[in-house]
């Protein structure tokens, strides 16, 4: 804001000085010098004001500073079998639910060592068709994994069934 009242009061300024310069049929030897200062100040803070703008926590950013990457949603229903996934991406399970109320998605490691949960969310759910957005936070961990879900499939089960899905968490 301060800027651009600046660069108004500028113009203004300039402006002045230019007609100066024309009545005077251009022999003033100090309005031809003022209208140079106040051409180059008026081009310089339009430059600044066009090529930074303040983000947020008061940080000046350019706009030529590369954009976040987009976040990838993979829909389960549409099949995310041996998809690559990065973190940060979005898995979206379409999950119909029957009987229970909970729902844990968990993105596991498939390696040769013990299997160890790298994300983990559980969701409440309704009788009927749900969304779920799971976001991949895999850590520093890459290679293959399992996305599992764990859900009840009929009333009075002990055991959650369990769906694995096979992925690859990549950079």
């Amino acid at each position: 804001m301060k800027r651009t009242i600046l660069i108004v009061a500028l113009s203004v300024a300039f402006a002045a000085v230019s007609l100066w310069l024309l009545l005077s049929g251009g022999r003033s030897k100090r309005a031809t010098n003022l209208k140079y200062r106040l051409g180059g100040m008026l081009i310089g803070l339009t430059a600044l004001a066009s090529t930074a703008c303040e983000g947020g926590g008061g940080f000046m950013t350019s706009c030529y500073d590369p954009a976040p990457p987009p976040s990838n949603h993979h829909y389960w229903s549409d099949g995310v079998v041996n998809s690559e996934l990065r973190n940060g991406d979005i898995v979206i399970l379409n999950y119909e639910c029957i009987f229970g109320e909970v729902v844990t998605l968990s993105l596991v490691s498939d390696d040769n060592e013990p299997e160890r949960v790298l994300c983990s969310k559980t969701y409440a759910v309704k009788q009927g068709d749900n969304q779920l957005e799971f976001t991949i936070d895999a850590g520093d961990y890459r290679g293959r994994a399992k996305l599992c879900a764990e859900y009840v499939v009929y009333e009075g089960d002990i055991e959650p069934q369990r769906l694995h899905i096979y992925v690859a968490i990549v950079d």
